[in-house]
């Protein structure tokens, strides 16, 4: 069942980031596009449970982690546009995925969870074919050197965001706060970055933050489906049967692949020696991974 969960997982993220090329491919506002999602997320858990957003929320246990995971996704989402800009989308997606060993560690650490050396090779492997996939760098539309000192932060913060999201989702889900992927709390989370985006956008843009492009609204309803399930069957499979130490990476690994995959299968993306060798690295740690779970 767990394995069925995990490839749930994949698709679903898998499916997100294909929405996201689609979304660079079309010049669509992302950032509209991504707060109003939250929109559509919000109305697929309350038709599947009747939950009303924060109100459902008062008196929680998830209350706060509900409120800090809302206001992080906003924040991450524009320290990686920030990142991408200074730094480039390679040094960006490294750091993203490699924020894994954020989990892992809190997962041994806090949870008591086994570390032996094949969990620490597949662990490395994983995170050598994450680097792999990424490579060659590709050049950020601004040189950091000619950037406030400030942006050199920026890669720091992008690995902490993302590394707190997982380990957060994955404290819920060890510590049992909630029941196996609440979708209740789903809908509270998705309604505290909906109210944290508007808040930031309206200050941003002002009351051009409100008019919507019919492609936006579009791409909303795109990305929201997807979207919903992806964190549904992330929380699914932290709350499962194997270790955080185990399934954190194998998610990742697995989103790394299929998304390398239909990179190459959909956009005709080039099979560089680096991807090659990246999807191998990766085999031979979900290889390894089988032998711990």
């Amino acid at each position: 069942m767990t394995t069925l969960i995990l490839l749930a997982s994949i698709f679903f993220n898998t499916i997100v980031l294909v929405v996201f090329k689609y979304f660079a491919l079309r010049e669509i506002d992302v950032y509209k596009a991504i707060i109003y999602n939250y929109l559509v997320c919000i109305a697929l858990g309350m038709i599947s449970t009747g939950s009303i957003p924060i109100a459902s929320a008062i008196g929680q246990p998830y209350l706060y982690f509900s409120l800090v995971l809302g206001i992080i996704f906003v924040f991450g989402f524009n320290v990686a546009a920030l990142t991408v800009k200074y730094f480039g989308l390679t040094i960006t997606s490294i750091l993203q995925r490699t924020a894994l060993v954020i989990t892992v560690v809190y997962a041994i650490l806090v949870f008591d969870e086994a570390l032996g050396w094949t969990k620490v090779m597949a662990i490395t492997m994983a995170l050598g074919a994450i680097i792999l996939v990424n490579l060659p760098l590709k050049k950020p539309t601004k040189r950091a050197s000619d950037a406030p000192a400030w942006v050199l932060l920026l890669p720091v913060g992008m690995f902490l965001v993302n590394g707190v999201i997982d380990t957060i989702l994955f404290h819920i889900e060890a510590s049992q706060i909630t029941s196996t992927g609440d979708i209740t709390m789903i809908i509270n989370i998705f309604s505290f970055a909906l109210i944290s985006g508007i808040i930031y956008g309206f200050l941003k843009q002002g009351r051009n933050f409100f008019r919507l492009k019919k492609q936006t609204i579009q791409a909303a309803f795109i990305l929201g489906i997807p979207n919903f399930f992806s964190i549904y069957f992330v929380l699914r499979l932290f709350g499962g049967e194997w270790d955080g130490s185990v399934a954190v990476p194998l998610n990742n690994i697995g989103i790394l692949c299929a998304a390398t995959l239909t990179g190459l299968l959909v956009f005709r993306e080039r099979l560089t020696p680096f991807k090659a060798g990246g999807l191998i690295l990766a085999i031979f740690s979900v290889i390894l991974f089988s032998r711990v779970i």
